[in-house]
């Protein structure tokens, strides 16, 4: 068997007489579902702060969808990798930084973009909310955060981000490909979201529930110390579920470690710190 190394100069000249033109050529574009969490201040100070998912969109300031809003991201350029692509368009949409970056799609639909044939590659950011100053820039307007709403209605999912007065909705409908595989989505309707930005968001919230059952990502939620009640809070949330406490934590034991310190300026009974554990 021929090496690579051994023809190397051979697709080198190859190349220099190659013709793409008979080819057409996709744009790529990367689309970032940037998820955060948020603590949600009870009007009691005794009572324990809810948590609340939130994802970050961006309001375009410019045609396609001027106005609208949409996922942060833009084009991959000839000398990036998608998460070099994803992470120099966080920087210049949101001016944040994130800790977590993981692709779980692509989309490649003919018509998604008005402009051209363009091909996207869906990432997952995740963050600890309120940690990082956003800061719209390049294309975008203005950019907020919006309280997440995923839910089965009879045969059809309703997806609805909020952020006091801007209320976005669609409707969508799951699809099953012929080998029996669920959990992909069709829109019915939607308004107010640029592109396919309803399905890339859909897709994100199911993955980011499975791998939160699978995987140790609900710490890329939270702060380096946090409570055994705030680590349940972050499935909780994202499951939209309740979870029995004894069984929970059995669960987590073993990802954990205890600080040794205890939660403090809390209008409730302080309690133990504990940090992700280092494997």
């Amino acid at each position: 068997m021929r090496k690579k190394s051994e023809m190397k100069k051979e697709n080198e000249e190859f190349v220099k007489t190659y013709d793409d033109s008979q080819y057409p050529k996709p744009s790529v574009t990367v689309d970032i579902v940037i998820f955060g969490m948020f603590d949600f201040k009870e009007d009691n100070y005794r009572k324990i702060s809810e948590k609340k998912l939130k994802v970050l969109l961006i309001q375009r300031g410019e045609a396609p969808y001027e106005g609208c809003y949409a996922l942060p991201g833009g084009f991959v350029h000839p000398e990036e990798t998608i998460y070099k692509a994803a992470e120099r368009e966080l920087k210049e949409e949101t001016n944040l930084n994130c800790n977590f970056l993981e692709q779980f799609g692509v989309y490649s639909n003919p018509g998604r973009d008005p402009r051209r044939w363009v091909i996207s590659n869906g990432l997952m950011a995740l963050m600890n909310g309120g940690q990082e100053v956003i800061q719209a820039g390049d294309d975008a307007s203005d950019a907020k955060w919006f309280d997440v709403s995923f839910e089965k209605k009879g045969e059809k999912w309703n997806l609805c981000l909020t952020n006091g007065e801007d209320k976005i909705n669609a409707r969508l409908e799951e699809m099953t490909s012929q080998w029996g595989v669920k959990r992909k989505f069709k829109t019915i309707e939607s308004d107010d979201i640029a592109f396919d930005h309803e399905l890339i968001l859909a897709d994100a919230i199911v993955q980011l529930r499975k791998w939160i059952t699978e995987t140790p990502i609900a710490f890329r939620l939270l702060p380096e110390k946090f409570t055994l009640r705030e680590l349940q809070q972050i499935h909780e949330t994202v499951l939209d579920t309740k979870l029995l406490v004894p069984a929970f934590r059995r669960k987590v034991a073993w990802l954990v470690e205890d600080t040794g310190e205890m939660s403090e300026n809390v209008g409730h009974r302080p309690a133990a710190l504990y940090r992700e554990k280092t494997r």
